[in-house]
């Protein structure tokens, strides 16, 4: 039953993240038709879109990280039998990487737009 509800949780979180992208990939949709327009290759666009949403992962896995680390003390180390040291740091970095997936299909799609028809839209 745990294994469904992790599961099920990280789909969710990785749904999230992926929406999220979409939201921001749209918003900013006009910002990455003129850079194109003005020659920027896809990886600093990449950069520039991505940096945002890996620095908004990181903090997120910190602050998860931090209250783990919280509820690990206050059990006394009996909540993850003394592994805390290894299994939160390691689920951090865990859902980082699933972020990081998570957003590259709408990272891509945000590269397929087309410089005239994102200034067009304005």
């Amino acid at each position: 039953m745990l294994i469904a509800t992790s599961l099920s949780v990280l789909l969710l979180a990785a749904a999230g993240i992926s929406a999220m992208m979409s939201l921001t990939i749209t918003q900013r949709r006009k910002e990455i038709g003129i850079r194109m327009a003005l020659g920027a290759d896809g990886r600093r666009v990449v950069t520039s879109v991505f940096s945002r949403a890996l620095t908004q992962l990181t903090a997120g896995s910190l602050l998860g990280l931090a209250a783990g680390a919280a509820f690990e003390s206050a059990s006394d180390g009996n909540l993850l039998r003394g592994d805390g040291h290894v299994v939160l740091p390691a689920v951090a970095l865990f859902m980082i990487a699933v972020g990081c997936v998570a957003g590259v299909g709408p990272l891509r799609r945000g590269l397929r737009i087309q410089p005239t028809e994102a200034l067009r839209e304005s």
